[in-house]
């Protein structure tokens, strides 16, 4: 049995809120708001109702939300009743006087006070939570959009009157928590720091604890999950986004903050929302911003939030050890009414995972015939020696004749098997320090246009960054991989990098007689890759999912992304990314396994390379494809035309993303479990089963593992880690969830150092082992499975088909988190050159045709 950091509550639990109703009026009053640019400046925007909800906590100093009140989604929010909910209510005074100066500074000045009356003559409700549930007793609980943000506040508030007692050798230390006004719980008072000498700071970090209300398949009762951070502190003001207040009473401001520059011409904080005009108006006074040198001594009473990835003296994480103890103290603590911590049990499905490591030589022309093709070249682009060695000593053992291979010159091709061949090319402009005109650069590929598949293996430098001299003539290395993968899309050939060794790296020391040489994982793991992206295919996964009817494995991947570009109004649009994948099996041990993923812009199934390549040529998403309204419909409608390409005497198991595509789909949604619309629904006849499985991997919606309580711990102190079998929990109306929990492979290695958090907490380190203190502490992750509408197969078939997937990859040792034909179509996503970045701009062609030329960004 696995325990988790989740909790069922019973709905006497949720206890009362303070609400103030808010009719059409409010609405109307709030659409007639002038767009506005925050106090300092900036992108003028419609004001969202989080920003005078954040105004009213800053001045109250209590967590306040203000949204529609609605069950459904809607597409103008305005349009609909809305509330504001808070934990008491406000001094009427306050009240008015900050929804006054609010709107006032709105409205630059003006003074038309037309929010503060309606809000001041709304009638004052003190109503239990438990009144707003709906589709309880059917086992499909849901609620207005602000229920999930404040039912969590009573379980916060319960929480924070009991300190968490950590055992600390044979004492305890006492954790005391505040409350934030967004419901989190702040470890004030107990701060872990670490210095160093080199360089010379300190790094300051506190642990919170944010909470979710979530619904679970099938369940009657919501859950609480629980999620612990280990937030770590900024020593300065730049690019911070979040500051944490003590302004003198139990709960602590938590407030978004900007930037600007003072009449000195400094960067200076200012609090987002006119938090601080608000607060002076209302007589308050706002205290002035701690200097820089006040961040670094954790002087003061405001602390700051680092603002991203940056290097810090402490790492991230709390570790297993933490989160076992803050599991045990919740269910100890929240007695009366009782909740129920979520526990998943052990099914008999063992995972297992036979094959490891790259496609052994003797399978590699097999894997190579799901390619389609009869020869498969690598074309090797490099610039440093080093590199093309590497090259070569990780391609000899596929090599009929390593010493041919050795001995291989540039620009000639080499026989490696009776499929794959190989020819190495030196490629100078790859440390070029300013942007290539790579169309030009790669002219030498048209010759290779002969029928063969082509992959390029890349040589690269990973995080390209100035040298000293580079640094002094300001200089700035052009970082090439974008634009590289690009132009090689558009000659039909899909790539994986190889990052060069750096120098202070030695590779040239020769082993001696009785030692082996180490083994390059980077350039192994990129010669894996390059053959996945090529679409070969062993044996491994027959191996494993046991499928005698053949049926095709479908993926379907989406994320949503912003247009990214110099246009007017470009950055306010967004686009779908909707990757579809197909892995057609085959009982056949003769014939293998081959991947396909579908072409939009032909509206054909490809092989996996080529499929790669055109996805790739072109923009990453659909203009007017969305998650909501017409936008999903469109999404639905292009999927389910694709899926009608696929071969129609083929049974179907489709594999979604449950966060992605509940919006899409409504019969993903917990609320319309296996009762609305599928993907497939209109491809399933009375001969072909079209299955359907949904994978959950979302942050703060799949419980966080705590402990195997079935393990015997070797260590009493350690949590035991999960083991490798598929678990399961049933609903109380009786349907099942399925999950696979793990522990991440730093965890298990690199000595005491990855499980560390396993036999410590952060605040109760011994003072020998302070120094890792600077690592990362790994916690368990897990992936949640459910099977919406099995069509006649076992449901848990399906899911330990999905776990096994996951457990068994193409192109990695260790587990993924989503099944194979996902988990191929999130690396497509990944490997567009606009993937979270700037869309390519189209260009004049050689024929007159608009065309994206990477050269142009």
């Amino acid at each position: 049995m696995i325990t988790t950091l989740a909790f069922l509550f019973p709905h006497t639990a949720l206890g009362k809120i303070t609400l103030y109703p808010l009719d059409r009026e409010f609405g109307e009053a709030w659409g007639n708001l002038p767009v506005y640019g925050d106090a300092k400046g900036g992108k003028p925007r419609r004001p969202p109702y989080s920003g005078l909800a954040a105004a009213l906590s800053a001045v109250s100093g209590q967590p306040v939300v203000l949204m529609p009140h609605s069950y459904d989604h809607l597409e103008d929010e305005l349009a609909s009743p809305a509330v504001a909910v808070t934990t008491q209510p406000f001094d009427s005074w306050v009240l008015s006087t900050a929804v006054q100066q609010w709107e006032s500074c709105i409205r630059k000045g003006d003074d038309l006070n037309t929010l503060a009356p309606i809000l001041a003559a709304a009638e004052v409700q003190k109503p239990e939570l438990a009144s707003y549930v709906r589709g309880s007793a059917q086992g499909r609980p849901h609620a207005p959009g602000w229920f999930y943000r404040v039912a969590s506040w009573n379980f916060a508030q319960r929480l924070a009157r009991k300190p968490l007692p950590i055992p600390n050798g044979p004492s305890h230390l006492n954790v005391r928590w505040r409350m934030d006004t967004q419901g989190s719980l702040i470890s004030w008072d107990n701060v872990t720091t670490r210095a160093t000498e080199r360089p010379k700071r300190t790094g300051y970090a506190i642990h919170k604890l944010d909470f979710r209300v979530v619904t679970h398949p099938g369940e009657p009762l919501f859950a609480l999950h629980v999620l612990p951070t280990f937030s770590r502190l900024a020593t300065h003001w730049a690019g911070t986004r979040t500051a944490f207040i003590d302004h003198g009473k139990n709960t602590l401001l938590r407030m978004p903050i900007g930037h600007t520059r003072n009449s000195a011409g400094e960067w200076v904080p200012y609090a987002r929302n006119y938090a601080s005009e608000v607060i002076e108006a209302c007589g308050m006074g706002f205290a002035e911003w701690p200097s820089n040198d006040d961040l670094t001594k954790l002087a003061g009473s405001v602390r700051a939030l680092v603002p991203g990835p940056i290097s810090h003296p402490l790492g991230k994480g709390v570790g297993t050890r933490f989160n076992s103890v803050l599991a045990d103290h919740i269910t100890k603590t929240i007695q009366r009414p009782k909740i129920t911590q979520i526990s998943f049990d052990r099914t008999g499905i063992e995972l297992v995972r036979p094959t490891k490591g790259a496609i052994s030589s003797e399978h590699l022309d097999h894997a190579l015939t799901a390619t389609g093709r009869s020869r498969v070249r690598i074309i090797a682009l490099y610039n440093e020696g080093t590199t093309r060695r590497r090259m070569l000593e990780t391609l000899a053992p596929y090599a009929g004749d390593p010493a041919g291979l050795a001995v291989c010159s540039d620009g000639d091709d080499h026989q490696l098997t009776a499929r794959l061949i190989v020819r190495f090319q030196r490629l100078r402009a790859i440390d070029r320090i300013e942007q290539v005109d790579w169309e030009h650069e790669l002219t030498f590929l048209d010759a290779l246009e002969d029928g063969a598949l082509n992959g390029a293996w890349v040589e690269t430098i990973w995080n390209p960054k100035p040298t000293k001299r580079e640094r002094e003539a300001n200089q700035h290395r052009h970082d090439h991989k974008r634009d590289l993968r690009h132009a090689l899309y558009r000659r039909n050939v899909v790539s994986q990098f190889l990052a060069r060794l750096p120098d202070s790296e030695p590779d040239s020391d020769e082993p001696t007689a009785d030692e082996e040489p180490p083994k390059d994982f980077k350039a192994l793991n990129a010669l894996r890759d390059l053959l996945f992206r090529l679409g070969a295919v062993d044996s491994r996964l027959a191996q494993v999912a046991q499928l005698t009817d053949e049926p095709i494995l479908v993926g379907i991947h989406l994320r949503q992304q912003r247009v990214s570009n110099r246009r007017p109004g470009g950055a306010d649009r967004t686009q779908m990314v909707e990757v579809l994948t197909a892995l057609h099996t085959t009982s056949s041990p003769e014939r293998a396994w081959h991947l396909e993923s579908y072409d939009h812009a032909t509206h054909d199934w490809l092989r996996q390379a080529d499929a790669e390549a055109a996805f790739g040529r072109g923009p990453i998403g659909r203009p007017g494809h969305a998650r909501h309204e017409e936008g999903a419909l469109l999404t639905r409608h292009h999927i389910e035309a694709a899926l009608k390409l696929l071969p129609s005497d083929r049974p179907l198991i489709i594999f979604v993303d449950t966060e992605a595509c509940r919006t899409i789909w409504p019969g993903l949604q917990n609320m319309h479990f296996g009762a609305g619309e599928l993907p497939g629904d209109n491809l399933r006849t009375d001969t072909r089963s079209v299955a359907v499985v949904a994978i959950n991997t979302a942050y703060g919606e799949v419980p966080t593992p705590v402990v195997n309580a079935a393990s015997n711990r070797k260590n009493p102190k350690r949590p035991p880690k999960p083991r490798e079998y598929l678990y399961r929990r049933i609903s109380g109306t009786g349907i099942p969830t399925w999950y696979i929990a793990q522990a991440s492979r730093s965890y298990d290695g690199f000595g005491g150092a990855g499980s560390i958090g396993g036999v410590y907490t952060r605040l109760t380190i011994p003072k020998a082992e302070e120094g890792l203190q600077r690592k990362d502490w790994h916690s368990f992750t897990a992936v949640q499975i459910t099977v919406p509408n099995p069509d006649g197969r076992d449901p848990e078939h399906l899911a330990g088909l999905a776990a096994q997937l996951c457990h068994q990859s193409l192109a990695w040792d260790a587990r993924t988190r989503h099944p194979v034909p996902l988990h191929i179509a999130g690396a497509i996503d990944r490997a567009h050159p606009e993937y979270r970045g700037p869309s390519i701009e189209p260009s004049e062609g050689p024929g007159g045709e608009s065309e994206p030329f990477p050269s142009s960004l």
